[in-house]
């Protein structure tokens, strides 16, 4: 990685000598060192970031969007670690074409897959932009996380929470340079969604890494996915300063060593509110699967918070978890929110001096949660009759809440413990809501049981595509009247999804808007082609 060139005179005939200074690099491991061999185009994003690229200088425009956002998130994340005494000097970037990624970048070289950096700015969707800049941030902010990998430091929680760590940076750095409001939700949102549903099918806990040879298994799968929702849950508790400081320390001592250094020992124990001690928090990557948090009522004062086991709701859950009680229903009396923190193997009273108190409250995950929320059949009416009677006004319930509350009744139903009425009341409420975030869990719904569509009600004994037809009706009318309030990018892709979706249900709404496009056609075809 060379600093500068110098060119001297002073050898006889004339002949130039020419010295080459290079920056010291940090303690590296053979892993870390990489070495590049190509014909690509050369493109100099500033005279620290080089993107190497073979059909970017053909297609410029298609990597416009990820040589800004390249640019913008390293400035964003050099100021985030200005602090560490931790310094980048040089990024390479390289574009390759169907490229088999190994999980990581190495120190100064990054790899992307092409495809992952290609953004029209004339035809795709938000989502896509934010998925470009997710696959990019990551990549970028793993610099400051990426010196682990030393004999000493083969250990199996040291990866993925160093993926987390990275993921978490990178996110951040995405919705601060993108000035859209929603896309903080969204990512929230759609971590939540694709960590639990994997966690529910497979084993997202890190591999013990026991020799070299069983190393590449880390980059398999997205492991860190479950730890960068852990890691929202802990900056929540211990509070935003303190999570920042405990990284920022640990980010300077790593980097700079050849041992390996425990992240937990760098925060405070007393600063989170359950006095918890870090390395008990951290060891929701330990365990299998996830807790199913139980809110129920058990007398006139006393409500009740459990945990139970994902896969076994009869066993109590090991986690240490913290939980935020929101009142939903203010009037006709004033009930207190409620910070507590829910022990492993112990249940949680909550005392409040009314009467069914319990069934007015919702868990609030804020901006985490890596757990599902069971409440009894009187706070999910509680649930439905707030967001039914509201239209479209949801003080009391974020958008992030509405979507886990969506996410969460559908898989408790899937696993027949919630009865399919009560899912399906509560998804009336979607006829009124405007938000693509809200709806984004009942897509990825569409999406699952779009498999048995081609069956008949007869042979699946229940009509599916009726109830979701019926979800669509009001949608379909606010688009084809125009009658959003607020145009974004985000409105968009709901209306693109809901009239997706509507034409795969064979919507009438959807015949007759195809119907009307083909006559256009056939009338005018050089007009309308």
């Amino acid at each position: 990685m060379p600093i500068k060139h110098i060119f001297t005179n002073n050898m006889p005939n004339n002949i130039a000598d020419k010295w080459t200074f290079f920056y010291t690099t940090p303690p590296l491991s053979p892993f870390q060192v990489a070495i590049v061999v190509t014909n690509y185009n050369r493109i100099v994003i500033n005279e620290n970031i080089t993107l190497w690229c073979g059909s970017c200088l053909q297609n410029q425009q298609l990597f416009n969007f990820a040589k800004r956002i390249t640019e913008n998130i390293t400035l964003h994340l050099k100021a985030e670690f200005s602090e560490t005494d931790v310094d980048i000097p040089k990024m390479d970037h390289f574009v390759i074409p169907n490229f088999v990624q190994d999980g990581t970048s190495k120190w100064g070289l990054i790899f992307h897959t092409e495809t992952n950096l290609i953004y029209d700015e004339q035809s795709d969707s938000v989502v896509r932009k934010i998925e470009v800049a997710r696959l990019i941030a990551h990549k970028i902010a793993y610099q400051w996380f990426n010196n682990i990998y030393n004999s000493s430091s083969w250990s199996y929680d040291h990866f993925p929470l160093h993926d987390g760590l990275a993921a978490y940076f990178g996110e951040e750095a995405i919705y601060k340079n993108l000035n859209y409001s929603e896309i903080k939700d969204f990512l929230i949102v759609h971590i939540q969604y694709e960590s639990l549903h994997l966690d529910s099918y497979f084993n997202m806990n890190p591999v013990e890494i026991t020799n070299s040879s069983k190393f590449v298994s880390l980059f398999s799968f997205p492991r860190y996915l479950n730890v960068l929702i852990v890691l929202r849950m802990l900056r929540i508790a211990i509070s935003d300063i303190e999570f920042r400081r405990a990284v920022h320390m640990y980010v300077h001592l790593t980097f700079h060593s050849t041992i390996s250094i425990d992240f937990s020992s760098k925060i405070r124990s007393k600063s989170n509110i359950c006095y918890v001690p870090s390395y008990k928090f951290l060891t929701w990557q330990k365990y299998r699967g996830y807790p199913i948090v139980v809110l129920r009522l058990e007398n006139y004062y006393f409500g009740i918070l459990s945990q139970k086991l994902s896969y076994n709701l009869t066993t109590d859950g090991n986690w240490w978890i913290f939980i935020n009680l929101k009142n939903v229903i203010k009037a006709p009396f004033t009930l207190r929110d409620d910070l507590v923190c829910i022990r492993p193997k112990m249940s949680n009273f909550i005392k409040q001096d009314q009467i069914n108190w319990t069934h007015n409250f919702i868990v609030d995950i804020e901006q985490a949660g890596y757990y599902r929320v069971k409440y009894e059949t009187e706070g999910w009416q509680t649930i439905t009759k707030y967001l039914t009677s509201t239209t479209g006004e949801y003080n009391n319930i974020s958008a992030i809440n509405r979507a886990k509350i969506v996410d969460d009744a559908f898989h408790l139903m899937m696993e027949h413990q919630l009865n399919a009425s009560i899912f399906w009341n509560l998804t009336q409420y979607l006829s009124q809501e405007t938000n693509y975030v809200a709806w984004y869990p009942m897509f990825k719904i569409f999406e699952y049981m779009s498999t048995i569509f081609p069956f008949s009600e007869e042979e699946i004994k229940f009509d599916f595509k009726t109830k979701f037809t019926e979800l669509l009706n009001e949608p379909l009318k606010t688009i084809e009247n125009n009658t959003y309030r607020v145009p974004n990018y985000f409105i968009k892709c709901l209306k693109q999804e809901i009239l997706r979706w509507a034409c795969t249900l064979q919507h009438q709404h959807c015949v007759r808007m195809a119907k009307h496009t083909l006559e256009e056609h056939l009338e005018n075809p050089d007009k309308n082609p």
